[in-house]
């Protein structure tokens, strides 16, 4: 029986064997089982991950921020409550003190005992904690005056110090934030009505302080937004209520003392850890530095405005301190650098219309911008040379919008402020050119030395327009002087006529050959305007073509050529049609002896000009 035992074995062996075979030799089966597989495989009801985000989600809302808002509508309740009793006479005014003060302890020690095991859990009530720690101390010196100022001082410091204390222990960044939150809080939650500023602004002070101290060892910047908010909301609900003139100079004293806080805690971390900003830091300082200039300038400058641009003139020299700490301390930092010297110059510009008026503020940037491009070339610094740029492409803006319209009353023609302006302008984009031209021996980038030149070219453009603008104007001023004298007679000769005719003064006046003399001297002055400027501007295309032949500057003989134009244009098709007979033939004349010298210098030298070229 055993032989065929293992017969029948070795049967089924080979049977299977060959169905798998077969199998291998139809693929389709396969083929199907995967899809089938694969099908099973898409149809998974939930993917962990979805399982994740939705627990990460669900874990920072009921963990963190129930927990949060828990506290705030607690301190909130006790706030009320205490509030109430207060004004029920319920609780003594010590008691009440006391009360908060074993309240904020409790609270303390329950989040101390509840931070190690639940971090986010015992950092919330920790802060909570110390809000009502606040909250007791400031309603025991600036409410019920229970203590004296210095023993405030000393408690606030106190639980300053153990906030500080405790959120750098458990590097908690939200503990430190809801005692800084409830101690904001705590002014505007009990306040009386009364005013109290000394009180209060030291309270807000020492609050402050504890951030900068923080600021030292963490680079916490929602704390330093938090703080600034809050700072700034508390000043601004107390001047609108209780600010008076009195109060000037103590309101000042706290507002520098403020900003001074603010300016050092958004900077203090980078230079200690010598670490490079992020973009956080100048935001900061930027937000810090307007609103006290702002606010400052907003209380001192009805009685105090000449004190105004010397106080921009100390923000500059502040802001200059910090620069140079940082290219010190920290050089590797260009942008916090170059940020702190765009605020140096940019108090310096500010400065300038603030003390002076009309053209001299023209000045004072055109003075500023030169020697920022001087230094900006000297120094090899980019962005001393943006600055500078930045300052002169404020002179352009006042040179064509603003100056253009001073009025100089009977001041005499090319002999006045507007085109005193207006020179000194031009001297100092030709000086820029020149600076640009000269100054890039030492500077080793091409790129920059490149652009350089294209400034170059820009500011010879920019003092050649000005060159022509300006002489231009003064001739149209001219002209239109004389018709306003003129205008001023007519209109005498017409009052005479109504005092002698009355009514029917037009009938008269308007049939007088005086009218027609004083229309035709009219017209004559502006057939000699027109006839001015066309040969004003063709002498100067004439000048910038000499120049760039024997200069051999193509971009001028460019721009003389395009001026040549302009001027023929206008002598063809306004002057030779619209002006008297004249001033026709004056025109003509002269365009054509122009066009006929050109055209005889071109022909005689061409060899030459064709070498230049």
């Amino acid at each position: 029986p055993l032989p065929e035992v293992e017969e029948n074995l070795m049967a089924k062996t080979m049977t299977k064997s060959a169905e798998k075979l077969a199998d291998l030799m139809r693929p389709e089966k396969y083929i199907k089982q995967k899809e089938e597989t694969e099908k099973d495989a898409v149809s998974v009801p939930e993917r962990p991950a979805d399982k994740e985000v939705s627990a990460s989600l669900e874990e920072v809302i009921g963990g963190k921020w129930f927990a949060k808002i828990g506290i705030v509508v607690i301190i909130l309740g006790v706030s009320f409550f205490l509030k109430y009793a207060f004004d029920n006479d319920w609780i003594g005014e010590q008691g009440r003190v006391i009360l908060g003060v074993l309240s904020g302890i409790v609270v303390l020690g329950l989040g101390e005992k509840t931070i190690r095991k639940y971090k986010t859990y015992g950092q919330v009530v920790s802060g909570g904690g110390l809000a009502l720690l606040y909250l007791s101390v400031y309603a025991s010196f600036g409410f019920y005056h229970l203590v004296p100022q210095l023993a405030a001082f000393i408690f606030v410091g106190l639980v300053t110090g153990i906030g500080i204390a405790l959120s750098l222990r458990y590097n908690a960044l939200s503990l430190i934030g809801m005692a800084i939150f409830g101690g904001f809080l705590t002014p505007i939650l009990i306040s009386t009505g009364e005013n109290n500023l000394v009180g209060l602004f030291s309270y807000v002070l020492l609050l402050d302080l504890a951030i900068l101290a923080v600021s030292v060892f963490k680079k916490w910047r929602e704390l330093n937004v938090l703080g600034f908010v809050g700072t700034a909301i508390i000043y601004l609900t107390w001047s609108g209520r209780f600010y008076s003139e009195d109060q000037l100079l103590s309101v000042m004293i706290f507002l520098s003392l403020f900003f001074v806080v603010y300016s050092i805690s958004s900077l203090i971390y980078n230079l200690v850890k010598n670490e490079e900003s992020t973009g956080t830091e100048q935001i900061l300082t930027l937000v810090t530095g307007v609103a006290f200039f702002g606010t400052s300038y907003s209380l001192l400058n009805h009685d105090y405005h000449l004190a105004m641009a010397p106080f921009a003139l100390v923000m500059a020299i502040y802001y200059f301190i910090w620069a140079y700490s940082v290219r010190s301390i920290t050089p590797k930092d260009e942008k916090l650098f170059n940020f702190l010297a765009f605020l140096t110059v940019g108090f310096i510009t500010l400065a300038i219309p603030i003390h002076f008026k009309q053209n001299i503020v023209t000045i004072g940037w055109i003075i500023e911008a030169v020697l920022l491009l001087y230094l900006g070339t000297k120094v090899n610094q980019r962005t001393i040379i943006v600055f500078g740029s930045t300052i002169a492409s404020f002179v352009i803006f006042r040179l064509l919008f603003i100056d253009s319209g001073l009025n100089i009353g009977d001041s005499l023609v090319f002999f006045n402020k507007r085109f005193l302006t207006y020179v000194l302008g031009i001297i100092a984009f030709y000086l820029i050119s020149y600076i640009f031209r000269n100054n890039t021996a030492g500077i080793d980038d091409k790129n920059m030395v490149e652009q350089l030149k294209k400034l170059m070219a820009v500011s010879l453009i920019v003092a050649n327009f000005f060159t022509l603008f300006s002489i231009s104007q003064e001739l149209i001023v001219y002209h239109d002087k004389e018709i306003r004298e003129i205008k001023a007679e007519q209109n005498r000769i017409v009052q005479q006529s109504k005092e002698e005719h009355g009514r029917d003064y037009y009938r008269y006046y308007y049939k007088d050959n005086e009218y027609l003399a004083i229309q035709e001297k009219i017209n004559n002055i502006n057939y000699r305007k027109s006839i001015a400027l066309s040969l004003y501007w063709l002498f100067y295309a004439i000048v910038l073509l000499v120049i760039g032949f024997i200069g051999r500057y193509k971009a001028v003989r460019v721009g003389g050529i395009l001026l040549l134009a302009v001027s023929i244009g206008k002598l063809f098709f306004y002057d030779l049609w619209s002006l008297g007979t004249l001033y026709r033939i004056i025109s003509s004349i002269s365009l054509g002896i122009v066009l006929m010298s050109i055209s005889f210098i071109y022909q005689k030298y061409k060899d030459k000009i064709r070498e230049i070229i």
